[in-house]
């Protein structure tokens, strides 16, 4: 099915359309909310409740953004919420997964990244993931968190410098 077919196919609740949209776009998502989160348990919840949430409000969807653009928003806009309610329930402590994505596992280079990246605040590895690892335009990705280009550019200066310096304290490339 083409996009636009399944868009206004899920605008009907055509249950077929839904299962094409969540296998076309679930191993896309599923690693950028993981990429933020680094827990599986947090990635499966918020994933099925992004979906769920885009099944809801597909009747919105206007396509004046790309139908990736809009679910990625969702998605991040879900693990913000999911974020905020486990700390107010004192659920969620410092601690991040120690797993590793399998793309990551042999690459020396990703690996130095990954553990970078665990030193970083949830809104730093948004950026991060969504610019530098997914490869979102600036544009795309200032829709996606609905802040301005400008506001995408120092944040994503900001959080590059943050995870150099933290690559940097750990001294990984003397083990290279």
């Amino acid at each position: 099915m083409e996009e636009k077919e399944i868009i206004e196919r899920l605008k009907k609740g055509d249950i077929t359309a839904k299962e094409c949209f969540v296998r076309e776009y679930q191993n896309l998502i599923f690693n950028a909310i993981f990429q933020v989160s680094r827990d599986r348990v947090i990635t499966e919840d918020v994933l099925q409740e992004t979906f769920l949430r885009a099944f809801k409000y597909i009747k919105g969807f206007k396509g004046e953004a790309n139908i990736t653009t809009w679910l990625y928003r969702i998605a991040m806009n879900t693990l913000k919420d999911e974020f905020k309610k486990r700390k107010a329930v004192n659920m969620l402590d410092n601690s991040i997964s120690e797993d590793i994505p399998i793309e990551y596992s042999f690459d020396e280079k990703k690996k130095i990244i990954w553990e970078g990246l665990k030193h970083l605040s949830e809104d730093e590895r948004e950026i991060i993931t969504l610019v530098d690892i997914r490869g979102f335009s600036y544009e795309e990705t200032a829709k996606m968190l609905d802040v301005l280009v400008g506001t995408v550019r120092s944040r994503l200066a900001r959080s590059r410098e943050h995870l150099r310096d933290e690559i940097l304290k750990m001294d990984f490339f003397d083990k290279i």
